[in-house]
């Protein structure tokens, strides 16, 4: 997870200073470009291209629209954190950006409690007690980035 936030921040970094630099759009084209060449990439491996089949022929119109509109409100996401980056500093965009996974995980417990056909998301007093500690972490990180 460390390794994750710190490529993160990198990245946002990297684009930060591209993007005043040279221009939002120019910069947001070449970071999908990036995107598209490692993804690529992972195709080449045989076993995960195999996989990707085998699913696309047991689930195509499922993985089409859940992974298609995952990647439209995903897209509306990040090219909002990306615009934010140009004017905020990067600690404070990368801090509240964080707070997103408060917001799934309040979502999922209300469609698990409230719409169980819809959702799932594990109740148990173990799970919800470590999901809680990690949304107090998140907060104690906005509070002291904010200071």
């Amino acid at each position: 997870m460390l390794c994750c936030g710190l490529a993160a921040a990198v990245s946002s970094l990297i684009f930060k200073l591209f993007a005043i630099e040279v221009a939002f759009w120019t910069t947001t084209f070449w970071m999908f470009v990036g995107e598209a060449i490692f993804g690529g990439a992972l195709l080449c491996v045989g076993s995960y291209r195999r996989q990707l089949a085998d699913l696309f022929r047991s689930n195509a119109a499922a993985l089409l629209t859940v992974n298609g509109s995952n990647e439209l409100i995903n897209l509306g996401g990040g090219l909002g954190n990306r615009y934010a980056l140009m004017f905020a500093p990067l600690s404070i965009v990368q801090v509240i950006s964080s707070t997103t996974t408060l917001f799934v995980f309040v979502f999922g417990v209300l469609l698990s409690v409230l719409f169980p056909q819809l959702g799932r998301e594990t109740l148990s007093w173990r799970d919800l007690l470590q999901k809680g500690a990690a949304a107090v972490l998140v907060a104690l990180g906005v509070a002291l980035v904010t200071r």
